[in-house]
Order: C-alpha cells, then structure tokens, then sequence
C-alpha cells in the first residue's frame, strides 16, 4: 500500500512539475486605507496596484517594459530586465565559511516561498517629470517619465471590471501614462482610450504622446 500511494505521489508530482501555464489573472487594486488615499490626493500622487495569486507562476518573475509613444509610434522604449537569478554570497559563520544563496524570484515574482504577489506602481508629476516608482514586495525600482497636468496613470481597459487575463513569456499591456481624447472643445475623456486598442490611440484620437506599461511574465 506504502509503495503505491508513494508511486502514485510521483506521478502527481511529475504531473504538476512538467504542466505548463499559458496566461493567468492579474487583479487592479486601489488604495485601501482612507487616510493614506487622501494624503495621495492632496499631494498629487497617482498611485495603482497589481496583485496575482496563482501559485502555478512559480519560478517566474514579473518583468515590466515601458513604452513611449509619440504620433502611433515607438520612440523610446525601457526594459526592465528583471529576471529569475540566484547570488552566491560567502559569509563566515563561527569561523566557516559559507556560501548563502539569495533567490530574486522570491522578490520579484513567484518564488518556492511566495503565495501571492502584489505590486505598486506611485508616481509624482514635478516639472513635466512624472518619477515612478515601481514597488515589488523585496525590491523596487524607478523610472523617469514626460508628462503633464492632465496625464493619468491608470488601467490600460476601461471595460476590464477589475481584473485582466495575461498570457505567460508575452509582453502585455496593463498600465497607460496618458493625456485625454479631446472629444470636442469642451470635453474629454479617458474612459474611450480604453475602449480601443493602444496601439491605434493615435489614429483614432490624435492623441500624439503617451507611455504604455507592458508586463511580461517570464
């Protein structure tokens, strides 16, 4: 009996070791304490959340690419690089010495100790230069980007109810740095960039300048 349940465990094990996932849900989250939200508010900083729990990313990491667009196309472009690595790091432990492995995975996606993964994405608009600071639960990492009073940090589909499904190794678009469509001399909107592919913001709305946040989980 000993020996089936434990052949069995091993191709249980196999099973699940060798499965394959090829997209997964990330979940948008706000501010959830009032008092830290009105502080944002008032200091004009724009703040946005992702969050996943699949257990199944283990072993990989959430690397993000950033992407400057100007009239429909590419002009600058920033990789984060962010990769699944190990560092030796020796250390003398009463008179020995060791070798201490510290794995990134843990930090920056879904290591062998980590059930669910949030990340934080603040930024502050000073002198057309919007610093965003992107927070992982270990380490977190800035880039500077081109705005202006009206560009908003927010979710990349207006119609996503909260939640967007990913695919794995594929850069995705999550997050918009952007300016509104001029709907007419009196109004605008942000909601209808949502609606449509990022790509074709330019030649659907003339809106000249904008940044799209990709994630790609690898």
């Amino acid at each position: 009996m000993k020996k089936t349940l434990l052949l069995l465990s091993l191709i249980f094990s196999s099973i699940i070791s060798s499965a394959q996932i090829d997209s997964t849900t990330i979940y948008y989250k706000s501010l959830e304490n009032k008092d830290l939200k009105t502080i944002c508010d008032l200091a004009n900083i724009q703040v946005e959340k992702i969050h996943c729990n699949d257990t199944l990313l283990r072993g990989k990491v959430f690397n993000f690419i950033i992407k400057e667009f100007k009239k429909g196309n590419v002009s600058y472009e920033k990789n984060l690089n962010i990769t699944a690595k190990k560092e030796q790091i020796p250390m003398v432990v009463n008179g020995k010495k060791m070798i201490y492995i510290v794995d990134y995975t843990d930090k920056t996606g879904f290591g062998n100790s980590t059930d669910s993964l949030t990340i934080t994405f603040a930024g502050l608009l000073n002198k057309k230069k919007f610093k965003l600071n992107i927070r992982y639960p270990g380490m977190g990492t800035g880039v500077e980007l081109k705005g202006g009073d009206n560009y908003l940090l927010k979710q990349v589909n207006s119609c996503s109810n909260g939640k967007i499904r990913i695919p794995v190794n594929t850069a995705y678009p999550i997050l918009v740095y952007t300016p509104p469509f001029d709907i007419d001399a009196k109004n605008q909107s942000y909601c209808m960039l949502g609606e449509e592919n990022v790509l074709d913001w330019y030649k659907k709305f003339k809106v000249k300048h904008y940044y799209v946040i990709y994630l790609e989980i690898k």
